[in-house]
């Protein structure tokens, strides 16, 4: 039925007046055809001007804007073609044309654009610190390896003959020096994963050859310690997956170090299968072609009240804890690197397996992400 006669119908009440939004009715050619006296006060025009205007005259792409918003059924910004205003638009289509609501919404929409505005700065500030510090990686690094390269030098005799006291001086050198260069590099690498700076190479490769090589990575730096990685796969796995080859690494390497540094005995068991799905199920994860990855050792100390932030290194500013800081980065780029895989992570204790970090992927990753 036409609205029109609806409202006529009203003998009651003056609908035009009582109406809480500005109401047109416009014609499939883009015309008004009527408008209340709210639809008026908004465009500051006297009663009756609005009859016979295009839309077009009033809103910019305005006849496009009311048919998306009625296809859409959604509501919609439309600016006026007179003055630095805007307006929520929502429309429904009727016999010969569509009505169209219409609320003043120039504050909230100004406010709005303020704070994205405010966010994209905020955002931009974020990611040229971050492309700032990682180009200062080499002017940090070679100074730091000179001082760790030296030391090394004049404690093998380089120099001449060092007595008790110089040598005991020079291992301290090089121990802080080497652990400075370690927690520099965590903090390019967790920059790395917040700007999106890591090497984008994704690609089809043996996931299994590829742990593997991070694995046997970490058993050479770690030869002076009596710990064992056991990384145990699943016979059953299909090996090849497409991913960021370049980030998996990385996020891998950081998992299984962040353990090796750690503990200082004991075992590191690494395991890989097919996710199962009542498993993702059980987590709220979505059900999907996907690898779980899980780290775990029951040498780790680490408290219940600690899982909460473990993938958070802000939250950790005040420890004085170089451990726990050089922890927070490495686990902080290894959650922001599992995102970008299109994956999730998640921290455990379990009784006989102690820290466990789950890591579900997805064995192709979207090309839309």
């Amino acid at each position: 039925m036409d609205i029109r006669k609806i409202l006529s119908m009203q003998k009651n009440i003056d609908v035009q007046s009582n109406l809480p939004d500005g109401v047109i009715i416009v014609g499939t050619n883009g015309i008004i055809q009527w408008a209340n006296d709210i639809a008026h006060d908004l465009f500051r025009l006297e009663e009756g001007l609005l009859f016979s205007k295009a839309v077009n005259d009033i809103l910019e792409n305005g006849y496009d804007l009311l048919v998306n918003a009625a296809n859409s059924h959604k509501a919609l910004i439309a600016k006026s073609t007179h003055g630095d205003e805007y307006f929520e638009l929502t429309a429904r289509e009727i016999e010969g044309g569509h009505i169209v609501a219409l609320r003043d919404s120039t504050q909230n929409y100004k406010r709005i654009s303020n704070i994205l505005e405010e966010q994209k700065n905020s955002q931009k500030v974020n990611t040229d610190k971050n492309a700032f510090l990682v180009k200062l990686a080499n002017e940090f690094n070679s100074p730091i390896q000179s001082i760790i390269g030296f030391s090394q030098g004049i404690l093998d005799g380089l120099g001449g003959k060092v007595s008790d006291k110089q040598e005991k001086y020079l291992n301290i050198i090089k121990k802080n020096s080497s652990e400075l260069l370690y927690f520099f590099n965590k903090l390019v690498e967790l920059s790395q994963s917040e700007g999106n700076l890591i090497e984008n190479d994704e690609k089809y490769f043996n996931i299994i050859d590829t742990i593997d090589s991070v694995v046997k990575a970490n058993r050479h730096l770690y030869l002076d310690k009596p710990i064992n990685i056991e990384f145990n796969p699943d016979n059953e796995i299909k090996k090849t997956i497409y991913q960021k080859e370049t980030a998996f690494k990385l996020m891998m390497n950081n998992l299984i170090e962040t353990y090796m540094r750690e503990i200082d005995l004991g075992n590191v068991y690494v395991t890989v299968s097919d996710a199962d799905p009542e498993f993702l199920t059980a987590r709220n994860i979505p059900v999907d072609s996907s690898i779980l990855i899980t780290v775990s050792s029951n040498n780790i100390t680490v408290l219940e009240t600690e899982l909460g932030t473990l993938f958070n290194p802000y939250a950790i500013v005040d420890s004085s804890s170089k451990k726990t800081i050089s922890r927070a980065l490495a686990l902080g780029t290894v959650s922001n690197i599992a995102k970008d895989l299109g994956g999730v992570i998640w921290a455990e204790i379990l009784p006989m397996k102690g820290l466990v970090f789950n890591i579900v992927i997805p064995r192709e990753l979207a090309h839309n992400e």
